[in-house]
């Protein structure tokens, strides 16, 4: 399954920009997700969000973004890979 989205805010600049839309697989129990992939994830009370997997330990994902002021996992912890439901494909 793909999907299209809008990447809105500054958390991955100056890898992605506001406005920029990226090309996403929907993330399956099989697919691989590597560091430095580019998911997109569900987190509460955030709603989806889209952030670069730093690191991996098991099924748990510490997902930052390139801004020092991004709201990521230095914030609210790693993410468990049933939370990530997109992988970033390309971005136009």
């Amino acid at each position: 399954m793909i999907r299209f989205f809008k990447v809105s805010g500054h958390s991955l600049f100056p890898l992605l920009r506001d406005g920029q839309r990226v090309f996403c697989l929907k993330v399956f129990p099989f697919s691989k997700l590597s560091i430095s992939n580019i998911v997109i994830f569900d987190k509460a009370p955030h709603g989806l969000m889209i952030k670069q997997i730093k690191s991996i330990e098991k099924q748990e994902y510490f997902l930052q973004g390139t801004d020092p002021f991004s709201i990521d996992s230095r914030d609210f912890g790693t993410v468990n890979r049933s939370d990530i439901k997109y992988k970033m494909w390309f971005r136009f």
